[in-house]
């Protein structure tokens, strides 16, 4: 399928359904913030500048000069970077069997065009031939003439020919085909150095073959000046590699510490990203493989889909896709496995379909990515907005390298520059996002603890009066009854209860009860339990208490306090009480066994009918073997 068709296809399928999403939330109650509509903004105008490029690379091949319509190039000492464009001749060797001879006869010349921008082989594996022609002025010259490729397969100079068709230097070969050695100067990048000692018009012949899609947009330069360049390309190399690796070391250790995969994801992410810089750079081919050229090309070709991998993992992961956005989650996981397919398919020799679908799959997964924060910002997930900024920052500059690879702008070596910032910028961002999500999540588990703990205590608690239910009263007891320890029960039934709520109604019998838990729990310690079994039974669970003259206080003390009228409607109602109690564990070995004790107390004061308490231990036989009713 051409490139074009592609790309058409997934903006098709994905660009209006996220969209929909985005659109869609104008017109909800909920507006969207500033940030929101900036980030939208962006999504939009980059997915309209992609619909643009594919429209323009469709729209067929660029025009050309008429034949022999070549001005030379006047080189100029100390002048940096002077662009070949418009000035070179172009011919595609369809029989790929051409050499420099055939090339050079006068009969072929008018078979070369010169292209007004750069030539942009669009994968094309057949050898190109390029006719240079230049002009120098002065005496001595030290020139260049660069390539901006690193993956070019295989580049023979010829020449430079003077104007009797004299070859002035032997033909000079280089790619990634040939070890790295065979470059000149050891520069990263193809450069051809010729060296002219007098002035004069001279024509250099370029043929270039290459199994990748590549961009020859040629620059001639003064050697001194380049080298200088190269120099600051380094230094610039190494702090954006140095930044790279902080980050890869610091998310690794947040990996041995959180455990969570994100951070795996995220280093994928930043290793492939670092090599595919790497690659670009021709560092890999440099320092990795300088005597492998195939290792060396296959890295260039396999770590920019591993980044796209990478990258769509740590979206997936990061932004919770699968609960914020769904239909985003299944688009990027669709998008995963035809990155997937299409490395399988590269690495049985369709190189074609493998960086098409690294270039598309680039754009598409980047708008689909910045779609999905979105939602999951409108949702409420602040780590989005921090995505969003990063991915913008690369996006921008990828799509930078991509018009770059496709000829629609003029190459220069800042793009990768760009690039290069982009990614670091990206990733740091990233970095830092994940820290804002570490926040997120302990709130959101602090929240999750506190509502378990309110649940918790609401499963425990008499919805009525407040006071603890049989629930409660059986944790609490669970805690506390333990061997060595010495407490006591006290259990308590209202008197005169049942006339309240026949006369006046279970309204005033339920303030009855709210008043009577207020009370009881003014009468006791904070360590201590005031518990309702139902109806009108309570219990307070005293905690270390066991001395009996002080559980004699309690118990008056709580009776006192019951005694007084409560006022409803214009009504004093009286209750009293019965109290048993119980102690631990000399009545009791738990709490059933106090409950039991406790009751039987109880169930003494009751037959004696006057309002008052008992302790089990002070039961005649006859009462303290009557079965217990809790």
């Amino acid at each position: 399928m051409p490139r074009g068709a592609s790309a058409c296809s997934g903006l098709i399928y994905t660009c209006p359904m996220l969209s929909r999403d985005w659109l869609s939330s104008i017109w909800e109650p909920r507006r969207l913030s500033v940030a929101q509509w900036w980030a939208g903004g962006a999504v939009l105008f980059f997915m309209l500048a992609l619909v643009a490029l594919v429209l323009f690379q469709a729209a067929g091949r660029q025009p050309v000069r008429p034949p022999g319509g070549a001005p030379e190039l006047t080189l100029q000492a100390g002048v940096e970077g002077q662009p070949l464009s418009g000035l070179m001749g172009v011919f595609i060797d369809t029989s790929g069997q051409m050499g420099i001879d055939e090339v050079r006869d006068p009969a072929f010349q008018a078979r070369f065009e010169v292209p007004t921008g750069p030539v942009a082989t669009n994968m094309n594996p057949q050898p190109y031939w390029f006719r240079i022609p230049v002009r120098q002025t002065g005496s001595e010259g030290d020139w260049l003439i660069s390539v901006p490729s690193v993956a070019a397969s295989e580049l023979a100079f010829h020449g430079p020919y003077d104007a009797s068709g004299r070859a002035l230097a032997a033909p000079v070969v280089m790619g990634i085909d040939h070890p790295y050695s065979a470059r000149p100067l050891g520069a990263e990048r193809m450069v051809y150095r010729f060296r002219l000692a007098q002035p004069g018009d001279y024509v250099i012949y370029l043929r270039a073959k290459s199994r990748l899609g590549q961009v020859y947009a040629l620059t001639a330069w003064d050697t001194g000046r380049y080298m200088a360049g190269v120099q600051t390309k380094r230094l610039f190399d190494g702090l954006s590699y140095g930044v790279l690796l902080g980050m890869l070391t610091y998310n690794l250790v947040l990996l041995g510490l959180f455990r969570d995969r994100v951070y795996a994801y995220y280093l994928l992410n930043c290793a492939s990203a670092l090599l595919t810089l790497a690659g670009f750079n021709g560092h890999v081919a440099r320092y990795l493989w300088p005597d492998q050229p195939v290792m060396a090309e296959w890295a260039y070709v396999m770590a920019p889909a591993a980044w796209i991998v990478g990258a769509i993992l740590f979206a997936r992961r990061f932004l919770d896709l699968a609960r914020y956005a769904p239909l985003v989650d299944r688009l990027l996981l669709g998008l995963m496995g035809v990155m997937l397919l299409s490395v399988a398919l590269g690495l049985m020799g369709h190189w074609r379909w493998l960086v098409s679908a690294t270039e598309i799959g680039a754009m598409v997964g980047a708008v689909t990515a910045l779609f999905g924060a979105l939602l999951g910002l409108r949702h409420g997930y602040r780590p989005a907005g921090l995505y969003i900024l990063g991915l913008i920052v690369v996006f921008a500059a990828a799509f930078l390298l991509v018009l770059s690879n496709w000829g629609v702008l003029h190459w220069t070596a800042m793009h990768l520059n760009v690039l290069q910032l982009g990614v670091s910028t990206e990733l740091l961002v990233f970095s830092v996002a994940l820290g804002a999500r570490i926040r997120v999540l302990r709130r959101a588990q602090t929240e999750l603890h506190a509502r378990a703990e309110h649940l918790a205590i609401v499963a425990e608690t008499d919805t009525l009066t407040g006071a603890a239910n049989r629930a409660g009263l059986a944790q609490v007891a669970q805690r506390q009854l333990q061997p060595g320890q010495r407490h006591a029960l006290l259990l308590l039934d209202l008197d005169n209860f049942k006339p309240i709520n026949d006369r006046f109604g279970h309204e005033a019998g339920d303030e009855v009860l709210q008043e009577v838990a207020r009370r009881l729990r003014d009468q006791v310690r904070p360590g201590d339990v005031v518990a309702r079994l139902g109806g009108d039974e309570f219990v307070i669970l005293l905690a270390g208490l066991h001395d009996r003259q002080r559980l004699v206080q309690v118990a008056h003390r709580v009776l006192q306090s019951l005694r007084a009228p409560m006022a409803w409607q214009g009504h004093p109602l009286s209750v009293g009480a019965s109290l048993g109690l119980a102690r631990f564990p000399d009545d009791g070995a738990n709490l059933a066994g106090l409950l039991r004790a406790a009751d039987r107390a109880m169930y003494h004061v009751k037959q004696d009918g006057q309002a008052g308490f008992a302790f089990h231990e002070d039961l005649p036989d006859a009462f303290a073997s009557v079965p217990g009713g809790m």
